[in-house]
């Protein structure tokens, strides 16, 4: 197992998430949903995917967070907030 490639790198932050909000126990609530774009959230964590390598900018109503609340991405939490 290469424990150095992107995808173990990737699996993991997705598995530390899930983990550290326990999502499998959270109700998932589709959020918004577009040809190429799709965001549901469980609990606070919001999922945000596409099928497109294009850069996607969405605009997702009800989101689990007050206004204000500083939200990061998984995979870039010090760059991407």
């Amino acid at each position: 197992m290469n424990t150095h490639s992107d995808i173990y790198k990737m699996t993991a932050i997705v598995n530390r998430v899930r983990k550290e909000h326990k999502i499998g126990h959270q109700e998932q609530k589709e959020k918004y949903v577009t040809e190429n774009f799709y965001a549901y959230s469980r609990g606070e964590v919001l999922v945000a995917l596409t099928n497109s390598h294009d850069r996607q900018h969405e605009s997702i109503p009800n989101t689990p967070w007050s206004d204000g609340t500083q939200v990061c991405n998984a995979f870039y939490p010090t760059t991407d907030c």
